[in-house]
C-alpha cells in the first residue's frame, strides 16, 4: 500500500469513528484500519508518522486512559 492510500484509509477511519467533536477513539480506529487491511505495529506509534494530518490527545480522567485522534484543521 502506498503512503497516499494509507492516508486516505486513515482519514476515512477517523471520520467513520469520530464522535460529535471529531475525536476518534484509537481502539475503534484500530479495528476499522485492520478491517481495511492496514497493518501496523502499535497504533499510537503508527499515528506519529501522520502528525501532519492527525492530532492526538489522551483522556486520563478515566482508567485506563483512552487515546483519541482527529484530523487536523
Amino acid at each position: 500500500m502506498n503512503p497516499s492510500e494509507i492516508e486516505d484509509i486513515l482519514k476515512e477511519g477517523i471520520k467513520s469513528c469520530a464522535n460529535e467533536y471529531g475525536w476518534a477513539n484509537l481502539a475503534e480506529l484500530g479495528t476499522f484500519l485492520r478491517q481495511k487491511g492496514l497493518r501496523y505495529g502499535k497504533l499510537s506509534r503508527f499515528i506519529l508518522d501522520y502528525q501532519h494530518i492527525v492530532e492526538t490527545r489522551i483522556d486520563d480522567s478515566i482508567t485506563p486512559p483512552a487515546v483519541y485522534a482527529r484530523l487536523r484543521k
